[in-house]
């Protein structure tokens, strides 16, 4: 391979160069060490990771850089599988010289990204916007607000048939003959009149006076789950509010967990490069260089893992609000952490009263124990009183154009009349004397009651559950709050140490891990500490808690 002209300095230089610090080291391959001219390179057991340069000097000096030939792409063409071996070993690429040009190891790192670089779209995002938008454009509220509309129609339409007689217009007419398609020379016994005869008519229908209150109380069922159904969807809606603000905080801790991955990236780099310099020369050991490598690499791994969780993040969000597909938002806010106030008791008492679950619950036992007490008087021969109202009609036709009022039999007569419309079964499905029915209904009522008791107790259950795991996450923000500038403090003292060659590199590495990993583990405990007082407040029939608003957990961040 060519070489080229280009200097490498020791020192912090990189983590104090701003720009530099700020790009995260991308990586499509292996990276490997420029090697010297004229010199063997050192053995080192497989598999084999790359040339450590003889020590001539402290800058490495080459004069030309040789670029890849872009091979000719083959339709329906699988590359070959590498082993992990020659994926480290360094790549022989023909040499074509070119003009000479500074080649940074960020370069290698990126190489051909803008092949794969997809079209997106950046936002600034607030909690407010989240919430406003999610609540007008998300796209299952929008179903759920169709799906109340056809509540309400059916519900209008139950009321006006209990409470109202079902007044219909009818029109009848005899067929009439328009034209002859075909005429035969056979005379027809009945001939089709050229002119229509019929009826046009306004009917009252019958209307129930009395029955027992069996109508009364399927009317009231049918009211009971038009209520509850209306109910559902005001808490559909705030438990839309609920999950967009969980969403948003999510995302912004992935996004600060990305921030501390690119940090260790930076810190990881530094002392790569500068263990890459120094191996040149005999100032450090291969033990260190490789250690230096691997933590480098893995950095970049952890990196890359957090960035697309981060990705994948903005894409639910922007499913969840409704945006283009694709969109990246930008965060200028961060979370307020607030220690819970309300109590336990007032949680349970709450949830008792609001909880969902147990509303569809109540709903439930009262239908069921309605449907048991028809069922009971259905078995019984109780009459029923109604009235037949008639109807108006009017006549029409050759020989007739008159409009009568009927009711029974061509009458005129309005009457209260009492039936009697009841069956036993002796064998069958319905059982003896329907007591088959009989005992399905009132097991109903009894499943109804039993549902409620599971539930109530689950219900109590999470609830403390749920508060435990608050004050548990509590106490440990607490205690990272303190363990964080402890971390610091050690790492700086340790970088310090390892770069004046007073400590060895595997302190330094446990320093750096240890910072991170509390780093990560405190976004996600705060996280973690807010999705359980939105679960809280979902159990508990809320949208805030009293004297805690949900939309006011995310602050601007100052400066921004």
């Amino acid at each position: 391979m060519a070489a080229v002209s280009t200097t490498f300095r020791a020192g912090p230089a990189y983590s104090q160069d701003k720009e530099t610090a700020d790009r995260p080291e991308l990586s499509d391959g292996p990276q490997t060490l420029p090697p010297a001219e004229e010199t063997a390179p050192v053995e080192v057991s497989t598999p084999k990771t790359e040339v450590i340069p003889a020590q001539e000097s402290a800058e490495e000096t080459v004069e030309e850089v040789a670029t890849e030939t872009k091979p000719v792409e083959k339709p329906k063409e699988k590359p070959p599988v590498l082993s992990e071996e020659d994926l480290l070993k360094p790549k022989k690429k023909p040499e074509e010289k070119v003009k000479a040009k500074q080649v940074s190891e960020s370069e290698i790192y990126i190489q051909e990204a803008d092949k794969f670089k997809l079209k997106e779209v950046f936002k600034n995002l607030a909690l407010n916007d989240v919430i406003e938008q999610g609540l007008r454009k998300n796209y299952e509220q929008n179903i759920r607000s169709q799906r109340n509309e056809v509540n309400e129609i059916q519900w209008q339409g139950a009321k006006s048939a209990f409470w109202m007689p079902e007044l219909k217009i009818n029109l009848t007419t005899t067929p009439q003959r328009i034209s002859t398609l075909h005429r035969s020379s056979r005379t027809p016994t009945t001939e089709t009149a050229t002119t229509p005869t019929g009826t046009l008519g306004l009917s009252l229908g019958d209307y129930t006076v009395f029955n027992w209150g069996k109508d009364y109380a399927l009317y009231l069922n049918t009211k009971t789950v038009y209520e509850r159904n209306k109910q559902v969807f005001d808490e559909s809606k705030r438990e839309l509010k609920l999950d967009l603000i969980g969403s948003y905080f999510s995302l912004m801790t992935l996004k600060s967990i990305e921030k501390i991955r690119q940090d260790q990236l930076r810190q990881a780099s530094f002392v790569y490069r500068l263990n890459k310099e120094k191996i040149t020369i005999g100032k450090t050991s291969k033990q260190d260089y490789y250690q230096a490598r691997s933590e480098y690499l893995k950095a970049q791994n952890d990196y890359h893992d957090s960035k697309i969780q981060s990705d994948i993040a903005d894409e639910n969000m922007a499913f969840l609000i409704a945006d283009d597909v694709g969109t990246r938002y930008v965060l200028n806010e961060a979370m307020d952490y607030r220690r819970i106030k309300i109590s336990l008791e007032d949680t349970l008492n709450l949830a008792i009263q609001r909880n969902p679950t147990l509303l569809n619950n109540k709903t439930t036992l009262d239908v069921a124990e309605r449907e048991y007490d028809v069922a009971l008087k259905e078995n019984m021969p109780l009459p029923k009183f109604s009235v037949n109202l008639g109807a108006y009609n009017k006549r029409f036709g050759p020989t007739t154009n008159r409009t009568v009022y009927e009711t029974y039999g061509g009458s005129g007569n309005v009457e209260l009349v009492a039936s009697v419309n009841a069956t036993w079964a002796l064998t069958g499905e319905d059982g003896l004397f329907n007591s088959n029915k009989l005992a399905i209904s009132r097991m109903g009522k009894e499943i109804a009651f039993k549902e409620l008791d599971k539930n109530r107790h689950f219900t109590n259950s999470y609830v403390r559950q749920t508060y435990q795991n608050i004050l548990s996450y509590q106490n440990q923000l607490l205690i990272l709050e303190a363990r964080l500038p402890s971390l610091q403090k050690s790492f700086d003292t340790i970088l310090e140490n390892y770069l004046s060659g007073k400590t060895k590199y595997n302190d330094f590495h446990l320093a750096l891990v240890e910072l991170t990993e509390t780093k990560i583990l405190f976004e996600q405990t705060r996280l973690n500490h807010l999705k359980e007082k939105l679960t809280l407040a979902r159990l508990a029939g809320l949208e805030d808690f009293p004297g805690e608003n949900f939309e006011q957990l995310a602050t601007r961040v100052k400066g921004k």
